[in-house]
């Protein structure tokens, strides 16, 4: 697995299946040292919003902080620059 040595902020995306992540996600998170990293969930869903990603990564990375995330209603994605922007900003990382 490779190594998140080199970052501080980490983004998670993934869609939602039945409210949770899929378990890919959480073997995945389960595999790495997320200690001292920020942590924002990204899903893509029909229904659930984020469903329990933030507590799913909560459990799954710990030491990690859990930070705000990102939800975009699947049907939405093509049309979801603006919303996808704003949230990079409020979460301080760069836009294009």
């Amino acid at each position: 697995m490779p190594s998140l040595d080199g970052y501080d902020t980490i983004l998670l995306a993934s869609p939602i299946w039945n409210v949770r992540a899929p378990m890919i996600m959480t073997t995945f998170t389960e595999a790495l040292d997320f200690r001292g990293k920020i942590v924002h969930p990204i899903t893509t869903y029909a229904m659930s919003g984020l469903g329990t990603t933030e507590r799913d990564y909560a459990a799954s990375c710990p030491g990690a902080t859990i930070a705000e995330g990102l939800a975009v209603r699947g049907e939405e994605v093509k049309d979801a620059d603006t919303e996808v922007e704003a949230w990079l900003r409020r979460i301080r990382l760069p836009v294009r």
